[in-house]
């Protein structure tokens, strides 16, 4: 622990602390505090720190920018989903076989199901004319 001690004795005895001790609010308020040796030796570091969290700050907004715009665009999907989901529901009752008669004799279309299925052909049976 004797090193714990001398560390504590050198920055008691350090003159630099010593000078900030003595300064006063008003040194502060003037700006006379920053032209003190302890801040001009440690100048490069307060502005490194200054410039990491300008950086911090910026990461922050730019991290909430990006949540809100997400946000947005998932409230937009929801909506097409859902209009998309409609649309093919009134599609699927506007095709209807029922519809469809219905429509046509509306519409004055003389027109009858047929009785007879679909017949299915074949196109191997139709690509060879020789048979």
């Amino acid at each position: 622990m004797k090193w714990l001690t001398d560390i504590i004795e050198t920055i008691k005895g350090n003159e630099d602390i010593s000078e900030i001790k003595s300064s006063s609010f008003r040194d502060f308020l003037n700006g006379a505090l920053f032209t003190k040796k302890f801040f001009r030796k440690q100048m490069w570091l307060i502005i490194m720190i200054f410039i990491l969290v300008v950086f911090y700050v910026d990461n922050r907004y730019y991290c909430e920018k990006q949540l809100y715009t997400i946000i947005k665009l998932e409230r937009k999907l929801k909506d097409v989903k859902y209009e998309s989901l409609t649309i093919s529901a009134q599609l699927m009752k506007i095709t209807r076989q029922s519809n469809i008669i219905k429509m046509a004799n509306d519409r004055g279309l003389l027109l009858k199901t047929s009785k007879t299925p679909p017949i299915v052909i074949d196109t191997l049976t139709i690509s060879n004319p020789a048979n």
